[in-house]
Formats: structure tokens, sequence, C-alpha cells
């Protein structure tokens, strides 16, 4: 499901109020960033039963325009949306 816009706004400020620094930790770009339109599930991995199962935790995710690295926000905390 898409991101509302207050959900995007709420985000975008606690960015902000979290000191986030806007440049890009791999290419240098600044304030270049693509915000997916969603929470990203997760799945959690029981590697003794080698089962996969979906996740609680969801993430808000920012790609660099320039390189296309992504930096992983937990969504509960921020906008208080888990994934799965």
């Amino acid at each position: 499901m898409p991101l509302t816009d207050t959900q995007k706004k709420d985000f975008m400020t606690w960015l902000k109020d979290h000191d986030v620094p806007p440049t890009c930790p791999t290419c240098g770009m600044t304030g270049e960033w693509n915000l997916y339109d969603g929470i990203l599930g997760a799945l959690d991995l029981d590697i003794e039963e080698q089962k996969a199962k979906a996740s609680s935790m969801g993430f808000l995710v920012l790609s660099c325009k320039h390189c296309m690295h992504s930096r992983f926000f937990a969504a509960g905390p921020i906008i208080g949306v888990n994934g799965g």
C-alpha cells in the first residue's frame, strides 16, 4: 500500500529532527533521494528449521538518485506502521 502524504511528511520531519545527513555515504551527492512509496517488508529466517515467515518489521527506504545506494529505516518507530 502506498505511503500517505502525511506519512511521507512525518518521515521527512523525522529525518530532519534526527539530523540524518542528506549526503549519500557512497557517492557524496546531497539531497538527491527517491523515497520508496510503500513499506518494504522483511522475512524472519529460521536457520535450524530452514523456513521463512513474514516479519512484523517493515522499512522505509531512501535510494540515492545518482548511485542507487539505499538506506533503510524502521517504519514502526517513525510512522507507527510495520510491515508483514
